[in-house]
Parts: structure tokens; sequence; C-alpha cells
């Protein structure tokens, strides 16, 4: 080996020793932790307490208040147990500072006209009042609308009954018609006038509207109609033929005692008539009235 080559080799050797202690000191991994030293230098710490103590200081400048016994819970899971203790030593610490307070001869309570300048302005308490009003109208107005569409299914709940209702009133009253047609048919009614029978005596319960709605006997002992009864047959008629009753007959038309001479020849009619239609005059007499 010649001495170029060895001196080559040597550089190669020198290039990768430097790449490998660069990527040893970037990389973390490779470092090993570094030894943390632990050093108690209890006398430079009670220097350090001395220098901050307060107790050159009178109590009202410090406001430290220390509780007299620690706290001590059997279960730590009990929260209600753990904030009662809380409660008892913050009470404590109260009573004590408000003593200490006293013996300092500084006033800690609010006199009675003491008014204290608000933190937020009057139109920004304004705004939430405002937000706080809006709130509540809208619970008020979303419970009204709740309570309106409760009414609405209640009120369509007793609009289907009503309906049910009447159809079955329609269905009794076209059975109660079949009825009294069957019985027409058969002849079995008696001595009842067909218009008056009892159509409640199928169902074996008497209705006392429908016999107080039958008149009273007449002289040839049939029953009369009742006063309604009455009225309607007076205004509309009880039956029998219709067609034909305008009709003129011979004893209508033979019948005068509706004409009046007097009104039909007065002088107004006859003059009409007589004068017959009113002529336009001619050409040359209009242009003359012009």
């Amino acid at each position: 080996m010649s001495d170029d080559e060895h001196m080559y080799d040597e550089a190669m050797m020198e290039d990768e020793e430097t790449a490998l202690e660069i990527a040893a000191l970037q990389s973390e991994d490779l470092l090993p932790p570094p030894k943390k030293e632990f050093i108690n230098h209890k006398a430079a710490l009670r220097a350090l307490v001395d220098e901050l103590s307060q107790k050159s200081l009178k109590w009202i400048q410090r406001c430290d208040v220390t509780s007299t016994e620690p706290i001590v819970v059997d279960k730590t899971e009990n929260d209600l147990d753990r904030e009662l203790k809380f409660y008892q030593q913050g009470l404590e610490a109260v009573i004590q500072a408000q003593l200490e307070v006293k013996r300092a001869g500084v006033s800690f309570s609010r006199p009675d006209d003491y008014f204290a300048e608000m933190v937020k302005s009057d139109a920004h308490m304004a705004r939430i009042r405002q937000k706080l009003l809006d709130q509540q109208k809208g619970i008020q107005n979303s419970e009204e609308a709740k309570k309106q569409r409760e009414l609405r299914k209640y009120g369509k709940k007793i609009e289907q009954e009503k309906l049910r209702e009447r159809e079955d009133q329609k269905k009794a009253s076209l059975d109660k018609i079949a009825t009294i047609k069957k019985r027409l048919r058969s002849g079995d009614l008696g001595e009842v006038d067909d218009f008056e029978i009892d159509v409640d005596s199928d169902d074996g319960e008497g209705s006392g509207k429908a016999k107080g709605a039958r008149g009273k006997k007449g002289k040839d002992g049939k029953m009369m109609p009742n006063k309604k009864r009455q009225l309607k047959n007076d205004k509309f008629g009880f039956g029998g033929k219709k067609r034909g009753l305008r009709k003129n007959t011979a004893e209508s038309t033979s019948d005068m005692s509706g004409f009046s001479q007097k009104r039909n020849k007065s002088s107004n009619f006859s003059a009409v008539h007589k004068r017959g239609k009113t002529k336009r005059p001619g050409k040359s007499k209009r242009q003359r009235t012009n």
C-alpha cells in the first residue's frame, strides 16, 4: 500500500467518526439522561423562611388565619362529609378573622345607608332585564301553544264522539222507521194512528218524550196532533194531492169576485192605450225647433 492510499483511508475514517459524533449529539435517545442531584440545604431554606416571615407585621396587614384543628375525613369518597368538614373549617376561620378585625379597630360591616356604585351600567342591566322578560314571555307562549294544542285535541275528540253519537241516533231512527214500515205492510197496527205509533215500544222501553209528543183525543176518539204539528200542517199542509191545485177550473173561471171595474177602467190606463206610441217628429220640424 502506498502512502497516498494510506492517507486516503485515514481521512475516510476521520469523516465517519465525525459523522457518528454529530448524529449522536442530534439524537436525544442515544444520549444518556442526566442525573438530577437532590440537595437539601436546610440552613439556606431556614434563612429564606425567616426572610419571608411576616411575624413582625401586624395581623391586619397579614390577614392570615390558621385552623385550630386539622381536617380528618374517615371516607374520602363521601362527598357530603368532606364538604361539611370544609364548611366547618371555613366557619371557624371567619369567626377568628372577625375577632381579629375587631381588635384592630377596623370596621368591616356595611352601613345601612351605604349605596355602592354598580359595576354594570343601567342600560346594560335594562338589556339583561329585557332579555329575561323575553325569555319568560317565550316560555309563556310555549305553554299557551301547548295548552291550545291539547284543547284542539280534546275538541276533536269531543267532535268525534258527537258525530258517533249522531250516527248511532240516525241508525236507531232508521231501524225504528224500518219497524214502522214492517208494521204498515203487515197491518198489525190496531187502532193506533200510523203517525202517532209508539216506536219505542219495540225496545221494551217507553219514551216519555215520544208519549208527550202526541196530542189529546178528539171527539171522534182519534188522537189529535200536538200544537207543533198543527202549526206545521197549517204552514206546509198535511198530506193529500198537491199537484194541479193552481190549475183553473170552470168554477174559478166563472168567479169574477176579484175583478175591479174601477181599477181596470181608470183614465190613465185608457189614455195610454188610446194614445198609443208617440211618433218621432219629422226632420224639418226637428230642424225648426233647433
